[in-house]
């Protein structure tokens, strides 16, 4: 009879121990933020981005630099995907190669500055919880040459995603 007692005891032991580990590995997994998957490119221009006002965070001074970079490159479907994370991305207009192409030479030919909008989250808060991290914000640059872009950001999940909004000039 106490073998008996001792095996079922052992049984709902281990079966508790795996529900816990699971409830930990699932926490995790939908608390967790992914790093960005993108970076500045060593291998490509070098670009010098300054701002106009407040240094924004390192994650949107990083996107900004990553954004520049790839156009100073002409790498205009690099630019339209760091748009790929964008929420709502069907809402993004990634279609931008017709303007971002003239203005590769602009963006590689001397400083860049950006001028960054603070960052709001205007989500409810069932919104926020379950897309912990978010929230929006804008970036004007001015380019070298002095040709002006409007970048469109926005974070989910805690990794900035944007796009370039149409050039002014």
């Amino acid at each position: 009879m106490s073998l008996r007692v001792g095996k079922r005891t052992a049984f709902l032991a281990g079966t508790a121990l795996v529900l816990v580990v699971l409830c930990a590995t699932a926490l995790w997994w939908f608390d967790r933020t992914d790093d960005a998957p993108y970076a500045v490119s060593a291998d490509g221009p070098r670009v010098t981005l300054a701002y106009d006002g407040e240094r924004p965070d390192d994650d949107v001074a990083t996107f900004l630099t990553v954004f520049v970079q790839r156009l100073a490159a002409g790498d205009v479907k690099g630019v339209d995907a760091l748009a790929d994370g964008y929420p709502d991305g069907s809402g993004a207009t990634r279609e931008s190669s017709d303007f971002l192409r003239p203005l590769a030479a602009s963006a590689a030919a001397g400083k860049v500055t950006a001028k960054v909008a603070g960052v709001e989250d205007a989500r409810s808060l069932p919104q926020r919880l379950k897309a912990p991290g978010g929230g929006t914000s804008q970036a004007d640059l001015t380019l070298a040459d002095g040709k002006h872009l409007r970048v469109q950001l926005a974070r989910e999940h805690g990794v900035w995603w944007g796009y370039a909004l149409a050039h002014a000039g």
